[in-house]
């Protein structure tokens, strides 16, 4: 079960963007941090994609391993 404490949804709560956030997927008790790496200007990311160039046609994975790994 999700806990309250730990729902993405409540993101909107905030005023300034958080550096890091926390949550839970589904019914998994593991509580999961991610951390702010990057902000883009809406000119530089495809809004379909979410892929910047130089991305484009990478998974997910691959971008992190590219980038921050």
């Amino acid at each position: 079960m999700t806990l309250t404490k730990f729902d993405s949804r409540h993101i909107d709560r905030y005023n300034e963007p958080r550096f890091l956030v926390h949550f839970q997927w589904g019914t998994n008790e593991k509580v999961y941090r991610y951390a702010l790496v990057e902000t883009i200007n809406t000119n530089e990311i495809d809004h379909t994609t979410k892929q910047k160039q130089g991305e484009l046609g990478l998974s997910q994975k691959e971008i992190w391993e590219k980038k921050y790994k």
